[in-house]
């Protein structure tokens, strides 16, 4: 009955060290491939018939640990460097230690007989353990494993969005308003006569310049009664821009041709004259992280439009 117990939680160690390699390597972006993430994976199950029939092997020291870590990055990723090493180990053990906080934060609200040590699954019953404890391991693990690559996706998103933000100073009709700008590289939009850059911004820039009743009427059906209707320095101002949105045929774009975009960065100010800018009825991002789109064209890096 041992031996059968033995062999399940090493299968079940298998393959929960081959989804922490993939998440890893998803991570790391390390070069690899299907065989070496097995043989990885089954390196690192071998800890548990190890640490079993010889509890008192320096394997099973914190040092022996470490060196048998290493040994299992080095069989499942291509070596590059040391420094993509060390990355790769960390990384091995951030995700690890995730999903088993995940599923010691389950264990501790279900007061499940059940504890994840060391990337070993324990239970607290007899031989094979209960019906319960491994349904909870068998689903909890993916479901953890779900949760932890789904947030380290968002985190990655977040942090390549956050590199490419900037402080912008929209200046119009003698006011001038201070937001968050992001790189757009997917925005080309141009007036077709003027060939001026087109920026976009949502309504929270916007209700800085213009009440909500007359940005209502802008972005709607009531679009042409609304311009008729702007006061002159408005009016004056404004263009109808042609776009296609995704998965919708040709629109018309309400645009105002601002005095001045000034874009903060750590090389200097860039200032771009006269662009146009566009509104966007609804928010750029959900978390409002930014309310302006900087047009590529731009070119943050010259800095000079």
């Amino acid at each position: 009955m041992g031996r059968i117990y033995l062999d399940a939680v090493w299968m079940l160690n298998l393959l929960m060290d081959g989804m922490i390699l993939y998440l890893t390597q998803g991570l790391t972006r390390a070069k690899t491939s299907n065989f070496r993430i097995f043989a990885a994976a089954l390196v690192a199950s071998s800890i548990v018939p190890i640490t079993v029939l010889h509890p008192d092997l320096w394997l099973t020291s914190t040092l022996g640990k470490t060196c048998f870590s290493i040994l299992i990055i080095f069989a499942a990723f291509s070596f590059v460097s040391f420094r993509s090493l060390l990355i790769q180990w960390l990384t091995f053990y951030f995700v690890t230690f995730a999903i088993g906080g995940t599923l010691v934060g389950i264990h501790f609200l279900l007061s499940t007989p059940i504890e994840v040590n060391g990337g070993e699954v324990i239970t607290y019953s007899t031989g094979f353990g209960d019906p319960f404890s491994w349904l909870f391991v068998c689903i909890g693990f993916p479901v953890s494993w779900l949760f932890t690559k789904w947030r380290m996706e968002q985190i990655q998103a977040h942090r390549l969005k956050t590199e490419d933000l900037y402080r912008v100073k929209v200046v119009f009709n003698h006011n001038s308003v201070t937001c968050t700008g992001l790189v757009d590289s997917g925005n080309h939009l141009f007036d077709p006569i003027s060939k001026r850059m087109v920026f976009l911004a949502d309504r929270n820039l916007w209700r800085n310049f213009l009440p909500d009743e007359t940005l209502n009427q802008l972005v709607g059906e009531e679009m042409l009664d609304a311009l008729e209707q702007l006061p002159d320095p408005f009016k004056s101002s404004v263009q109808l821009i042609p776009f296609q949105g995704a998965g919708s045929g040709g629109q018309l774009m309400v645009t105002f041709l601002v005095d001045s975009i000034i874009v903060f960065t750590e090389e200097g100010e860039l200032r771009i004259e006269k662009p146009l800018v566009g509104i966007q009825d609804h928010d750029l991002t959900f978390d409002r992280m930014y309310q302006i789109l900087i047009h590529p064209h731009a070119s943050l890096k010259g800095i000079s439009a």
